[in-house]
């Protein structure tokens, strides 16, 4: 019996497990999800790590996981960014890449707050007070707070975050609020990698394969530069915002605009692992 390769996932800027309900779906039910992780700020705030010592790490997890055969690549976000740097360099190198999907990845420039994100936020949080969802609006307002702090302090915060890592006194704000060091890290890797990432549509190298942009109705203006990127690209709207498209009422439309746009690459995943049968 073929066992077919698992399929590689890169989350958004905050990292940890995304909900993978709406994409399983488009595969078998054996077909395993595969999330790769990222380092976190204690790597982030090194003396000479960047965006490019970030690809290298997320091609050595690929490597290990897919040591062969077609890879298949889903980035959610910030993670689509990162799946298009690695997916090229992996196809630089001879490797199959069977499919792509970019999910609801705007285009980022620097680590500044994107156009509207006061509104965002005021409609967020109306929303989850509305719904009565008391203990996630308790985590908005905290995680809202330590970014304000981290924005206003960020011309200064590696030096402090360095001397601080090595005394270990984040460990007692650790402690007390686990937020805050969510947040850290998400606002380290968006700040490391806002540079390179614009720098990657200066001079887009195509992937040449199957790929799919699904994407929120807000996020239309980075169609043109994931068709630069992505010749063969379907782009497919989706239901909902940033915030809400993985969340139970929009799983059902996701999942069916997913598996239909995957089609393809599942199947030349398919065909790429018969062609790889012995002859007999």
């Amino acid at each position: 019996m073929m066992i077919s390769s698992p399929v590689i996932v890169l989350s958004g800027a905050g990292g940890g497990a995304p909900d993978l309900a709406p994409f399983r779906a488009g595969f078998p039910e054996a077909t395993q999800f595969s999330i790769l992780v990222y380092p976190g700020w204690r790597r982030y705030v090194e003396i000479g790590f960047s965006l490019h010592t970030l690809i290298d790490d997320l091609i050595r997890q690929i490597e290990i996981l897919v040591p062969e055969g077609p890879i298949r690549i889903i980035g959610i976000s910030i993670g689509a960014h990162f799946g298009y740097a690695v997916a090229v360099q992996l196809q630089a190198a001879g490797r199959d890449i069977s499919g792509f999907c970019a999910v609801d990845a705007f285009m980022v420039s620097s680590a500044a707050p994107t156009t509207g994100w006061l509104g965002r936020a005021l409609k967020l949080g109306s929303r989850l007070v509305r719904e009565r969802r008391i203990f996630d609006f308790a985590k908005f307002v905290r995680s809202r707070l330590w970014r304000a702090m981290l924005r206003l302090s960020q011309e200064h915060l590696v030096g402090i975050l360095r001397r601080a890592k090595q005394s270990g006194r984040l460990h007692q704000i650790f402690a007390v609020d686990p937020v805050f060091e969510h947040e850290l890290s998400m606002r380290f890797l968006i700040r490391l990698a806002a540079p390179g990432i614009a720098a990657l549509d200066r001079e887009p190298i195509a992937l040449n394969t199957s790929a799919v942009l699904l994407r929120t109705d807000l996020m239309a203006h980075s169609d043109d530069s994931w068709q630069r990127r992505c010749p063969q690209l379907k782009i497919v709207q989706i239901p909902g915002n940033h915030e809400t498209m993985l969340e139970p009422q929009n799983f059902p439309a996701f999942s069916d605009a997913f598996s239909e746009a995957a089609r393809d690459w599942r199947s030349e995943s398919q065909k790429s692992a018969q062609n790889r049968l012995p002859p007999w």
